[in-house]
């Protein structure tokens, strides 16, 4: 079984001139890795950390981000990847789920991805047992609800890698990949830098996320293969200043269902179609239709080695042991199948996949069962509705951004011309946008999606109130 230390040598590769990351005003080659992973395991063993231990990182990401986590590795220790967009008051929750026993921190550090930081290693008091095989924690979007933590393997980790290698069309050395998901969550790390690391492809990363910028980066980086989530291709598709990418020959979606709409206004502007992965922080990759060959709203086949079912109308994954450090009292994993909780259909001639909507997004009304999905789909019709979430109290809702000052009155005419009265929303709660994870996807969570709309109301009061 390989080991943490193993998995390290293999990404690290030989020092050489090699590009390994690249962004607009500079390259990272595999010499400059290994002299920056020799540092971070110098500083680490100083600060007394040893095989075992669990390391904290939240660090703003860069060169040294992830030559900090083959250095961790490098110690057969084990590194637990946190968001460095989260609150302190969200970081201090996750780690309170998962004590680690040190903490790593930037005292000063550059904007550049290719830049390096200055890093401080710090103790923590009541590190939390974890099992001899995790190499990884990692923290679930939190987007329907807590988050879960996740412990991968170091093997878990070199199998999704060669998983990778063996799908279709994914991109190899030949290759420029642009990276525009974030890259300390599973498709930008496991999918992007990993990958990257092991087949040596390299790594493209743009200097910021609105749609100039990574239309920039498109530009400058001339990419062969983009991966990012749905809004990063809408941002594309919609930017005016883009221009054809003739090299570009994969681009690929993930983390979110990718509409109708998006793919084809990104097919529109750039001539490339549009692809879709779909996976979980648990698994990694579970299926992958990278070049968008399949119909909608398929989410492609299984990838290679990944075993899945329909269980109840619910799609499970096959799994050795489960992946959760710690239980939240809800049966996610029994006799080697985990439950993704996402309803889906597989197609018996081609094995592709097709993801319905939430388990938890059917409700009973008047006798009448009603998915919630269905309703979110028919709103996100209307031109002026940015994004929607539809829930379930004791009625229908619907959280929706809106664009062109569209009111809850007009929306409301306009759900019941196109939808049976059991269905159609009874609340709406507009605002400019939705509160969105740190990996853009938007919170599904009803209690989460309500307190962020009252808070805003009552600024929006406290404004009005001070005028």
């Amino acid at each position: 079984m390989t080991s943490a230390g193993e998995l390290s040598v293999r990404l690290c590769g030989a020092a050489s001139a090699e590009p390994v990351w690249v962004d607009e005003t500079g390259t990272v080659d595999r010499a400059a890795l290994h002299q920056e992973v020799g540092r971070c395991v110098d500083l680490l063993v100083r600060r007394g950390v040893r095989p075992g231990d669990c390391v904290a990182v939240q660090l703003v990401p860069d060169a040294s981000l992830f030559a900090l986590v083959l250095a961790i590795w490098r110690l057969d220790a084990r590194a637990m990847l946190l968001d460095h967009r989260l609150t302190g008051a969200e970081t201090e929750s996750l780690t309170r789920l998962c004590r680690p026993a040190f903490r790593v921190r930037a005292s000063a550090g550059g904007s550049r991805f290719t830049g390096l930081s200055e890093l401080v290693v710090e103790p923590s008091a009541d590190a939390s047992p974890l099992p001899e095989q995790v190499c990884l924690v990692q923290f679930t979007s939190g987007s329907t609800g807590q988050a879960k933590v996740v412990g991968r393997s170091a093997a878990s980790l070199d199998a999704e890698i060669d998983r990778y290698a063996a799908i279709d069309g994914m991109p190899g050395r030949e290759d420029r990949l642009l990276l525009l998901c974030s890259p300390v969550h599973t498709w930008g790390l496991v999918g992007g830098i990993l990958y990257g690391l092991a087949v040596g492809l390299p790594v493209l990363i743009p200097s910021a996320q609105h749609g100039s910028a990574i239309a920039r980066a498109a530009v400058a980086l001339d990419p062969t293969a983009v991966f990012g989530v749905a809004t990063h291709f809408d941002l594309l598709g919609k930017t005016a200043e883009l221009p054809r990418l003739p090299r570009l020959r994969v681009a690929t979606s993930a983390g979110m269902a990718t509409g109708p709409a998006v793919a084809e206004r990104f097919r529109l502007a750039t001539g490339c179609r549009l692809g879709q992965v779909y996976g979980m922080t648990e698994v990694g990759v579970i299926t992958a239709d990278l070049a968008g060959r399949l119909p909608a709203p398929s989410v492609g086949r299984p990838a290679p080695g990944i075993g899945v079912r329909v269980t109840d109308g619910e799609l499970c994954v096959r799994m050795d042991g489960t992946p959760y450090l710690v239980e939240d009292g809800v049966a996610r994993f029994a006799d080697g199948w985990l439950r993704t909780f996402d309803r889906a259909a597989i197609d018996g001639s081609s094995g592709a996949v097709t993801i319905l909507g939430r388990a938890d997004s059917v409700v009973a009304i008047g006798g009448i069962k009603i998915d919630l999905m269905e309703v979110e789909q028919t709103l996100q019709e209307h031109p002026d509705v940015a994004a929607v979430v539809v829930t379930f109290g004791t009625v229908v809702e619907a959280h929706v951004a809106i664009r062109n000052g569209l009111t809850d009155r007009a929306l409301a005419a306009w759900s019941r011309e196109r939808m049976n009265p059991l269905k159609a929303p009874k609340r709406y709660y507009l605002q400019d946008r939705l509160i969105e994870t740190p990996t853009g996807k938007v919170v599904r969570d009803r209690v989460q999606l309500l307190s962020a709309f009252r808070e805003r109301a009552a600024a929006v009061d406290a404004t009005r109130g001070d005028q």
